[in-house]
């Protein structure tokens, strides 16, 4: 750590702690979390930049984002970015006004105040932005089950999840559980296909017959993709036992906590 960054963290400790509440917390995680991803891939960290809506579903406030940004631990901007680009764009803001294309990055400064406001809550940086990310959909979870429960239905019709052909989203209880950022033929068209169905418990293997390829194979790598690289680990997709189907289900609770 730099003695810049050092003396932000002290001036952090000594004057800031008491607005670091939970909800504050699991933004911050986030947040850190995305940056420590831009440092491992050598990217610039605009590319996993977090929209203002994912950090609200954490539980931050807009008075929150506005704070981090006038202590100079956040930046952001809005992003123009088109689909056919090979890296996000944003126009970027000085000002304290969000939209739902606001998007947020730690800065240097703000991601040593997340290195000390963790430093005592886990073993390693990425547990405990683990634990901390997956907080808020735990809660949403929860939250989604006492509903069901009290209006004496199903719990899965009450939670079932919408893909969101234009956006290329897959959600759940309003948590993203998969973004495509490029195209993926077979995973989109079977969530489209249980789109259609209404999630249905089951669908047929909906990818187009062709000689070239052997159909269960195909389909069987199509459902490992779709439960890898989720960013909110709630559903699990698999396979009917004969390759000709696919299944999906939300993951067990505990598994997020």
């Amino acid at each position: 750590m730099s003695a810049n960054e050092k003396h932000w963290v002290d001036w952090a400790r000594e004057s800031s702690s008491p607005l670091i509440d939970e909800s504050v917390r699991v933004g911050l995680a986030l947040l850190w979390r995305a940056y420590l991803c831009a440092q491992d891939t050598g990217v610039n960290v605009w590319e996993f930049a977090l929209r203002t809506g994912r950090l609200y579903e954490a539980g931050m406030t807009a008075s929150d984002l506005r704070w981090m940004v006038a202590k100079g631990f956040a930046e952001h901007g809005e992003e123009t970015s088109a689909y056919d680009e090979p890296h996000r764009s944003f126009r970027r803001n000085n000002g304290y006004f969000f939209n739902n294309h606001t998007c947020l990055v730690l800065t240097s400064r703000g991601a040593a105040l997340a290195e000390h406001v963790f430093q005592d809550t886990a073993r390693s940086p990425q547990a405990t932005l683990a634990a901390r990310a997956a907080a808020p959909a735990t809660v949403a979870l929860r939250n989604a089950s006492q509903v069901a429960y009290e209006t004496n239905t199903a719990e899965t019709p009450a939670l079932k999840p919408r893909w969101d052909t234009t956006r290329r989203e897959l959600s759940l209880a309003g948590l993203i559980v998969k973004r495509f950022r490029v195209p993926a033929r077979n995973q989109e068209t079977i969530l489209s296909v249980f789109e259609e169905e209404g999630w249905a418990e089951h669908i047929h293997d909906p990818l187009p017959v062709t000689h070239e390829v052997d159909a269960p194979t195909r389909l069987h790598d199509a459902i490992n993709r779709l439960n890898r690289c989720q960013i909110n680990p709630l559903l699990r997709f698999h396979g009917d036992g004969k390759g000709t189907g696919v299944f999906w289900q939300l993951c067990q609770l505990g598994t997020l906590i």
